[in-house]
């Protein structure tokens, strides 16, 4: 399996993922990389509910989706979501390989403090740039997009811009 979309969405699942982005990724599986929600009965069964049909979903810790995307030698795409820059650092720094990612939603959650907009869809706090600036030290392209459609954004020239 070969993951042809790799995107940071601390939504995970939701109407712009079912309607744009498994179709731009070509994907017939998503993999939802969040070591929470592998342990969460009640966040799968919400998180299956969003799944159209025709398309399988794996929730994976980030070892176990790891070691199933080394493992699986099929040809099939997959749609990688995960919640935060935090978690997608992590997950390269245990060995995930990939040219690009997506930088898509990360909310203004009320309980959250310290962070700065970037975009009406990105909120930043400085952990989140930390992580980003050591993805891109590991030769990765961070793209920041809505949707597909959306010109690509460079995610470290609105952190250059909001950030003084």
């Amino acid at each position: 399996m070969q993951v042809s979309i790799f995107r940071i969405d601390d939504r995970l699942i939701h109407g712009q993922i079912v309607t744009k982005w498994i179709n731009e990724a070509n994907a017939k599986t998503i993999l939802v990389v969040d070591d929470k929600a592998a342990g969460d009965k009640t966040a799968q069964m919400i998180l299956k509910l969003a799944v159209p049909s025709g398309i399988s979903m794996q929730i994976l810790t980030k070892a176990d989706a790891l070691a199933f995307l080394k493992s699986d030698k099929s040809t099939s795409s997959a749609l990688l979501l995960m919640k935060t820059p935090a978690e997608a650092n992590a997950f390269f720094e245990l060995g995930f390989k990939l040219a690009e990612i997506n930088l898509g939603n990360v909310s203004n959650a009320k309980s959250l403090t310290g962070r700065t907009k970037m975009l009406d869809y990105i909120y930043l706090e400085e952990a989140d740039i930390e992580a980003l600036k050591k993805i891109k030290e590991q030769g990765v392209k961070i793209v920041v997009k809505a949707i597909p459609e959306e010109r690509a954004k460079d995610i470290f020239e609105l952190i250059a811009k909001h950030t003084k």
